[in-house]
């Protein structure tokens, strides 16, 4: 089976993990530091309280010199108290024989023999017994110096090894009489917690003079030591200081006590010290993959603490030992694997993040920018000589801590083109530029003069007060005197240049700076790299979704996008405004409500209509005239289809391939409006068409009667030809109108046949409520059939309010207003007039706007107008239009 490293990746780490920390801990690498850990937590006890077991009789070393005046009393005095046992941590030597008579004869006493001899360099042997005590049946265990770990004493060995013999020591002897076989340590670590205060000292003296009190000593063992006979008369244990260690006396009766109250030390079985590894390293490979790593790092802190605590309490209440820092490695070590696991992903993804940024958006969306590119002033002096039709240029840079000048680029030209030779900006012309601060025409040629004639000038680029270089170009005077703006577009490059100048030179200085290994070292800046560099591709790709959104925003159409789940994804501004003229609030509703709203179709047929374009993928386009007043749409819903090439493999990828529904509101009004004027158009021309055929068949059936004349049939054909003549002239007039492009009826001034009287009627429908406050009455009259006129729409039905206004304003309250239409061959005539004061204004002036728009108007349609008036009784306005048709 292979195994993907990737999937299983995490159980791979912590079994290694796992297994090179219990490595560490079966090899004790962390032992001295366990060591440390054991001692401090060993010497904090929240509490301590006396041994209930064991009290100790000190003495000095003199003591042990003495013979039955001091030992017999003494132990009469403990056997009387009815001790558990009396343990000597020696071979009393002057005694009599009746003392180890008595001892023997007793039962409960156990004397300690020194171990001689006891290192590596020579074989241990046994201390001789006393003459006296030579074949009495006394209880003997072994005293010899304890083991230590990096100079620290903490544990009690239970039998050496003497001439091939496992013989007990003292303190195991006294314990086993006491507990019996019970005691299965070997050797365990000694009890320290509660400290000195822990065990019960009583005097030699004092107990000698029987002034003992009974509670204190009756069933408990009895330590009778004496300083000073053991190779060391003290040890450091854990709770040593610098200055103060533990005795002799006090160490074998710590261990003593730990034997016999049964609260050995025992470390944690390897099982379950192994598994807490397991528990560990499985939770913080958890809990490091889902938090960010501030998190992450004060859990691991927190869990540290929790261990430190564990460790304490199982100490002082289990007499259980933790290794404390095996519990740490695997904790920081699974800490660190996950976190360099996860920045190394980070760091692949980072890359390759970048590496697609720099492919798709850098190179493909994006042109280079200009400080970037390879020759950047290339680029300038295309923009300039796109608006600037200039003959040569060249662009001078100022040396660095210099007065002197150098090329940067120039364009049909070089430096050795250059006239003045010195280059020095302190000096003229350059000084005289740099005063002016402007262009400066210069009186002499700067460049080497050419067979035509030229101009020269020189340019200042100055910014924030700095001279940064010059800009010196030739031109025709020509050029000069067609372009009225030239001057002041050559002063707008001046500040562009001189500012553009100022900012590459600050960013080749950045981009020095960032590429400087070794200050990149000193301020940890060299692992920012990729970073920089992924910001400013999202900084890219920013300012390319802002421009893209910008393109949506300015579309002429309005635009929502939907999901397949009938969300809104995007919409654009226009769209926005329309849902607010209508009153819809589009991120609430869904796309199949859209549709209904828009078209106000049923839910059946919208519902026919998105199944349509999402599972054949084809475009709707649907007609819409009562989505909002005055206006005409169309509104297109088409899938947003994914193209093959974005098509991934993944969680991903869109439903049945699209990734949405696109619906688009086109305005069509003035197309729509477009459309009319050439529909009327072709009616009339039907009309007039049809006329014609009338009256060519009923002169036709004048010839085809046979009962006419021969001059009656003559007059027809003649006739007959003349109709044909006119219906062809007509209808190339008509062709020629429909070919015709009709410009944009809102933002032009047209001249196109239009329909005569429906701008009239759209201009007293308005004012029609105007005229009503002062009870003035409109009156419309015209043929029932008119010809065609040549105007405008929008701008015809300007005119007619324009000029009604007027003479609403003219008339008495109360009065009439009348509007008559007549038509000539080539003419159609409006006639306003009224019943009024007869002092209306038409001279087109400054204050008066609306006539002169009036007067341009009329002008453009090559019509005419005239005004009479009669002071008290009323005025007259006669608009004349050319007629079409």
């Amino acid at each position: 089976m292979v195994i993907n490293n990737k999937r299983y990746s995490a159980i791979i780490s912590g079994v290694c993990i796992v297994a090179c920390v219990w490595s560490v801990h079966f090899f004790a690498v962390f032992d001295l530091l366990n060591g440390y850990a054991y001692d401090y937590l060993m010497r904090h006890a929240l509490m301590s309280s006396a041994s209930e077991q064991l009290v100790v009789v000190d003495g000095d070393k003199q003591a042990a010199e003495r013979g039955d005046e001091l030992w017999l009393p003494l132990l009469k005095n403990l056997l009387a108290a009815d001790v558990k046992q009396v343990v000597f941590n020696f071979l009393p030597a002057q005694v009599s024989a009746d003392f180890y008579q008595l001892a023997a004869d007793s039962g409960k006493v156990v004397f300690g023999q020194q171990l001689l001899n006891n290192d590596s360099y020579s074989p241990a042997s046994l201390q001789p017994l006393p003459l006296v005590a030579v074949g009495k049946n006394i209880t003997l265990g072994l005293m010899s110096s304890p083991q230590s770990q990096h100079g620290i004493y903490r544990t009690q060995q239970r039998d050496i090894n003497v001439d091939g013999h496992s013989l007990p020591t003292l303190e195991y002897v006294a314990a086993q009489r006491v507990l019996g076989n019970t005691i299965t340590e070997w050797d365990s670590r000694i009890n320290f917690i509660g400290g000195t205060a822990r065990i019960p000292k009583v005097k030699l003296a004092q107990a000698v003079a029987g002034s003992l009190i009974s509670e204190l000593i009756t069933g408990r063992t009895v330590l009778v030591g004496v300083y000073g006979l053991e190779p060391l008369a003290s040890y450091f244990t854990p709770l040593a200081t610098e200055s103060e260690q533990t005795s002799a006396v006090l160490y074998h009766a710590f261990a003593l006590d730990t034997l016999l109250a049964e609260r050995a030390i025992r470390e944690l079985p390897a099982w379950i010290l192994l598994l807490a590894f397991i528990n560990i390293t499985v939770a913080t490979l958890i809990f490091c993959q889902y938090l960010a790593f501030q998190r992450s790092f004060l859990v691991a802190v927190g869990l540290s603490l929790c261990y430190v605590l564990s460790c304490w309490l199982a100490l002082h209440s289990l007499f259980l030992w933790i290794p404390l820092f095996e519990l740490l490695l695997v904790q920081w070590l699974t800490f660190a694997v996950v976190w360099q696991y996860r920045v190394m992903q980070e760091n692949q993804v980072l890359d390759s993040t970048l590496f697609n940024l720099a492919v798709n958006l850098q190179e493909k969306a994006f042109p280079v920018s200009f400080y970037s590119s390879q020759d950047p002033w290339a680029q300038l002096i295309v923009m300039i000589n796109e608006s600037l039709h200039l003959n040569r240029m060249i662009f001078l840079e100022r040396v660095p801590d210099d007065h002197r000048l150098k090329e940067i680029k120039a364009f049909q030209c070089s430096i050795d083109d250059v006239i003045e030779l010195r280059r020095d900006y302190e000096r003229t012309p350059y000084s005289t530029a740099i005063q002016e601060h402007k262009p400066l025409l210069l009186d002499k040629p700067y460049l080497n003069p050419l067979t035509i004639e030229e101009q020269h000038y020189l340019v200042p680029l100055i910014f924030a007060g700095e001279v940064l270089g010059f800009w010196a170009f030739t031109v025709e005077p020509r050029s000069v005197l067609s372009s009225p703006k030239f001057l002041a577009l050559t002063q707008i490059y001046m500040t562009q240049v001189s500012e553009i100048l100022y900012h590459r030179q600050e960013w080749q200085k950045r981009v020095l700076q960032e590429n400087n290994k070794f200050w990149n070292y000193l301020s940890f800046s060299t692992g920012a790299k990729s970073y920089l560099a992924l910001n400013q591709s999202v900084g890219l790709l920013d300012r390319r979704i802002a421009e893209l959104q910008e393109v949506f925003n300015s579309m002429n159409t309005g635009s929502i996008l939907y999901d397949l789940f009938g969300r809104v994804l995007l919409l654009n501004k226009y769209m926005e405004e329309l849902a607010q003229s209508a009153n819809l609030k589009l991120y609430n509703i869904t796309a199949l409500d859209f549709i209904t709203t828009v078209t106000g179709y049923d839910v059946e047929i919208a519902r026919n209509i998105i199944q349509k374009t999402i599972f054949d993928r084809e475009k709707v386009s649907i007609p819409i005239g009562n989505f909002k007043a005055e206006h005409d749409y169309i509104l297109h819903i088409q899938p947003l289809k994914l193209q093959s090439h974005n098509q991934q493999l993944n969680d991903l990828t869109p439903v049945f391939q699209i990734t949405g529904i696109l619906c688009e509101l086109e305005d069509v009004t003035e197309l729509k409006a477009i459309y009319r004027l050439k529909e009327q158009l072709f009616e009339r021309f039907s009309l007039r068409l049809r006329d014609d055929l009338a009256t060519m068949a009923m002169t036709l059936s004048v010839i085809d009667d046979k009962s006419s004349t021969h001059e009656e049939k003559e007059i027809a054909l003649k006739s007959t030809q003349n109709k044909v003549h006119e219906s062809m002239t007509t209808l190339e007039t008509v062709t020629e109108q429909m070919n015709r492009e009709i410009e944009s009826l809102t933002s032009n001034l047209g001249r196109y046949p239009i329909n005569r009287q429906e701008a009239i009627k759209n201009a007293i429908a308005t004012l029609k409520n105007y005229a009503a406050l002062r009870s003035i009455k409109l009156h419309l009259q015209h043929p029932d059939l008119l010809g065609l006129v040549f105007a405008s729409p929008n701008e015809l039905y300007s005119v007619f309010h324009t000029l009604l206004t007027l003479m609403i304003d003219d008339t008495f309250e109360g009065a009439n207003l009348w509007v008559s239409l007549e038509e000539t061959q080539e003419w159609v005539h409006y006639y306003f007039r009224n019943d009024g004061i007869g002092v209306i204004n038409t001279t087109p002036s400054t204050e008066n706007l609306k006539m002169n728009e009036v007067m341009r108007c009329i002008k453009h349609w090559e019509g005419q107008i005239e005004f009479s008036s009669q002071v008290g009784k009323g005025s007259i306005v006669a608009l004349s239009l050319r007629r079409f048709l």
